[in-house]
């Protein structure tokens, strides 16, 4: 066994490649949040408080009542809550350092990251394990593997206290879209598909996924003897329709939506840039991402549209507060925008990825510190 010195553990920690680990976390912190507005809500949209006995709801005069408890206070919800949002956030974790560590093994044996042997101050691109050739290709797999199975433990946890056992096929084709990024025969990460995939899978079905999974976990959580947590559609509960999907029915609601789309293009612009960075290589190899499809030029020009799809969306966020401070923080988040964008005319696509990677973190905890402090969403 090859002894594992301080320079190696570095260059498995740069395996990792930190940069794009906030493209992970952020879905589940914005899922969080936007799961916490539609538990946070009494008007009857979203959270209803339901009970045989009419005298137990909320008196509208006093205020007060069973059915005005607010759901954190009900004995367990909020270690659920936080519980699911941790299991949510390992199976983010874990599954974008396998994919990372499988993207790295399927490039090394490839020879595409031929040109990333040595080290980055030397090259300017960062060094990968299997290139190195410090470390064998099936060590890395192992480890792609490792972490794959934390990220089924933490999911199947979450498909157990859920309910939602569908969750299990979600995981699957995530696995495999994460193995099929670069690897296969025919990895659709060399036909320009990347970003698609970047954008439903670590925008919408992430964040989407995280806020459902919490929600449903609190599904019928009880308020003793008085009610119980319902996601059933507004009014009767009789039927539903998409217009009350989008307003807290089976948790999800339109601030998710809305939030999902953002985080979706935050995720792509972290992938555009770091594309954008090996264009000339890539092009090579014959690895045809999108930025080699449109080149330096065309790739700026797309990243500029996803800037402003994304500002659009952001609005529609901010609406869910109208705290006289609300805006405030979205300041932050256009900083780290301009930042990239900024970089990005420079050539400097280090920074621009380490600014593109702390965007889709900022805007998470923007959007977190916006809906709890607003106690609501729409």
């Amino acid at each position: 066994m090859p002894r594992m010195t301080i320079s190696n553990i570095r260059l498995w920690l740069r395996g990792t490649r930190p940069k794009t680990l906030p493209a992970s976390i952020a879905p589940v912190v914005v899922g969080a949040a936007a799961a916490w507005s539609v538990l946070s809500r009494y008007d009857g949209w979203g959270l209803r408080c339901i009970a045989a006995d009419e005298g137990v709801w909320m008196d509208m005069e006093s205020g007060y009542g069973p059915c005005a408890t607010p759901w954190y206070a009900i004995g367990g919800a909020l270690p659920r809550f936080l519980g699911v949002t941790l299991l949510c956030a390992g199976v983010a974790l874990f599954l974008q350092i396998a994919v990372n560590f499988a993207n790295d093994y399927s490039d090394g044996i490839r020879g595409t990251d031929a040109h990333r042997a040595g080290d980055e101050s030397g090259t300017g691109k960062p060094q990968r394990l299997v290139a190195s050739g410090r470390v064998k290709p099936k060590a890395v797999l192992a480890a792609a593997g490792a972490f794959a199975l934390l990220a089924c433990v933490c999911g199947l946890a979450v498909a157990v206290i859920s309910h939602q056992y569908w969750f299990i096929a979600v995981g699957v084709a995530c696995l495999l879209a994460g193995w099929f990024y670069t690897g296969g025969r025919h990895p659709y990460g060399y036909a320009g598909l990347g970003e698609l995939f970047v954008f439903v899978f670590f925008g919408l079905v992430a964040t989407l996924g995280t806020q459902y999974a919490i929600c449903q976990s609190l599904d019928g959580l009880g308020i003793p003897n008085a009610a119980v947590i319902d996601f059933a559609a507004p009014g009767d509960g009789s039927e539903w329709s998409w217009v009350w999907f989008g307003q807290g029915q089976f948790g999800i609601s339109g601030t998710g939506i809305h939030a999902a789309v953002c985080v979706g293009l935050n995720a792509v612009m972290l992938l555009m840039v770091n594309n954008m960075r090996d264009i000339d290589d890539d092009r090579l190899h014959g690895k045809r991402t999108l930025a080699v499809r449109l080149g330096e030029r065309g790739s700026r020009a797309a990243l500029a549209v996803c800037c402003a799809v994304d500002w659009m969306a952001s609005i529609l966020v901010m609406m869910m507060t109208w705290l006289p401070w609300g805006l405030v923080p979205w300041l932050a988040f256009a900083v780290t925008t301009v930042a990239m964008l900024r970089a990005v005319a420079r050539r400097d696509f280090g920074r621009a990825l380490g600014a593109a990677g702390m965007q889709t973190l900022v805007f998470a905890v923007v959007v977190a510190l916006n809906v709890v402090a607003a106690g609501d969403g729409w």
